[in-house]
């Protein structure tokens, strides 16, 4: 072979691996181009800001703390607050793509005491665990499944599922 035939040959393998890679690579979509988010499309304004659904100092207003601090963002959201009770835990959490039936089942098999409820004109349920009244969640469907949990652990005497009911509330009214 002369150096202008391997020269050659290596041209045409790699025109040949160049042919081969983006030959699979290509495809071709139909369709129209439509935004990710709209003003009415049933879900948080913004993607990763659900934890802003309820600004700190109205969760702190709605739960009977003086000040909330969030400790963890992401899709649960937790802040620890202290009020005249002592110690609140607050949680929230949005799954985009649950079932309110599958989070009825859930707290069924736990244990815990359910009661339907509607929250702004949405299907919900409120959840107790067993022997525990400072504690009490609430799920309702919204572009998925909302739910707040409200824990009272220095024995106040204010109503958790009061708290969490509110909580919902201005979630849903926010993002109607």
């Amino acid at each position: 072979m002369t150096p202008s035939t391997t020269s050659a040959r290596r041209i045409l393998a790699a025109a040949l691996v160049v042919a081969a890679a983006t030959t699979g690579c290509s495809t071709t979509v139909s369709g129209t181009a439509m935004p990710v988010r709209s003003g009415d499309s049933g879900q948080f304004d913004k993607l990763l800001e659900e934890c802003i659904a309820v600004p700190d100092p109205t969760i702190a207003e709605t739960v009977g703390a003086d000040v909330v601090d969030q400790y963890f963002y992401g899709a649960v959201c937790m802040w620890t607050g202290v009020g005249a009770g002592g110690l609140i835990d607050v949680t929230f959490a949005w799954f985009e793509n649950d079932a309110l039936s599958r989070e009825r089942d859930l707290a069924d098999r736990l244990g815990y005491a359910t009661e339907d409820v509607a929250v702004a004109g949405t299907t919900g349920f409120l959840s107790r665990r067993p022997a525990d009244p400072s504690s009490c969640g609430i799920s309702v469907a919204y572009s998925g499944v909302i739910t707040w949990w409200v824990q009272y652990r220095g024995g106040s005497p204010a109503d958790p599922c009061g708290a969490a009911t509110e909580l919902a509330e201005l979630t849903l009214q926010r993002n109607q």
